[in-house]
């Protein structure tokens, strides 16, 4: 027969206390440190005053892009943290422009949303195009990646320096940045990427990706990212990565 070890109440309820007093300080800590990283952030936010930029939220439309296994709509995931981004960007002193500002897309004279999206920037004379995406392949796939043209070496700078931000912030990717040709990546003459912010076909990070919280922090990390690139502290992995499905 196992033995019952009784705890008296009085110790039970400090050792209760103990655990939750800890658990609050390193709630607080963490918050502490997550403030003191936006601050740092911000205060090279001087890099990112008066540039011209373009975020790209992918999809919309009749393309409602790849659909999670709780149904999770792609779209909506890349406008809203498109759409954070654009704040970070407005509050640091950018111009910014989306390609969209709902689940509608323009399609112009050339009737093709995508040229539409390259014609934006060339005629706002935009410095950086960030593409908003999510990835999809199967359900064991996950973590954010960046991608950029091979062509140019800036767009893979820019991909660095924000993979670095997104792996070192989120810390839930070990995925490195691609080079990949994509018509909205080798049509720009500026640095541009494409972000996959996570695999929406991952139940576990389809809910991350549709949770409100989560888009932010995906937001700011992305943002924190292109500050160190524009302010000159891009980091550079140097491994590569499992190819992606998407087309663009």
């Amino acid at each position: 027969m196992a033995r019952v070890v009784f705890v008296p109440w009085r110790r039970g309820r400090r050792l209760l206390a103990a655990v939750v007093v800890i658990t609050a300080v390193l709630l607080a800590w963490s918050y502490y440190r997550g403030l003191q990283e936006e601050e740092t952030v911000r205060a090279l936010s001087w890099a990112v005053a008066n540039q011209v930029v373009v975020v790209d939220p992918g999809h919309g439309g009749i393309d409602s892009g790849a659909t999670g296994p709780g149904g999770t709509a792609e779209d909506r995931v890349n406008l809203a943290i498109s759409q954070h981004l654009a704040e970070f960007f407005n509050q640091g002193g950018a111009h910014v422009f989306l390609t969209r500002q709902d689940e509608n897309v323009q399609e112009g004279e050339s009737g093709d949303d995508l040229v539409e999206r390259v014609r934006l920037a060339q005629r706002v004379g935009a410095d950086l195009f960030i593409s908003i995406h999510c990835n999809a392949f199967d359900s064991r796939e996950k973590g954010a990646q960046l991608f950029y043209d091979p062509k140019s070496p800036e767009g893979k700078k820019l991909a660095e320096a924000i993979q670095t931000e997104i792996s070192r912030r989120l810390a839930n990717t070990d995925r490195v940045p691609l080079s990949i040709d994509a018509f909205v990546l080798r049509t720009q003459q500026i640095p541009a990427v494409i972000v996959e912010v996570g695999f929406i076909s991952n139940p576990r990070e389809e809910k991350l990706l549709a949770d409100p919280g989560y888009q932010r922090q995906m937001a700011f990390a992305i943002y924190a990212g292109i500050v160190n690139y524009l302010a000159g502290k891009g980091g550079a992995p140097a491994e590569t990565g499992p190819p992606k499905s998407n087309t663009y």
